[in-house]
């Protein structure tokens, strides 16, 4: 299962992490880990283009994660349209995704 970890420090996005793959399909045919990678990954190149040194971002295989060091309302926007495109994912394909929420 791909796995979206979200740590929140009240209504604000700290760190996403995406990691696991889903099963949905064997390994290179698999739609939902290609759908989920496509996302993580296009937000990682808009928040390395735009915000840059806003934010810490790692990339290895099976995972990525983003992790905010300078806080701000455009940044936090484009992270809640990320976890929204992970939030329609995981309504058509509950048992290969799964968000899970965590308060700093």
């Amino acid at each position: 299962m791909v796995k979206v970890e979200i740590l929140c420090d009240k209504d604000q996005i700290m760190s996403i992490r995406m990691a696991g793959h889903a099963h949905f399909d064997e390994w290179g045919k698999d739609l939902v880990c290609a759908g989920a990678s496509s996302i993580g990954f296009g937000a990682l190149n808009a928040l390395d283009e735009l915000f840059e040194q806003d934010v810490d971002l790692e990339v290895r295989e099976n995972r990525i994660r983003i992790k905010v060091l300078k806080n701000s309302d455009s940044l936090q926007l484009v992270l809640l349209f990320l976890v929204k495109q992970y939030e329609t994912m995981v309504e058509s394909y509950p048992q290969n995704i799964t968000i899970i929420r965590k308060e700093v």
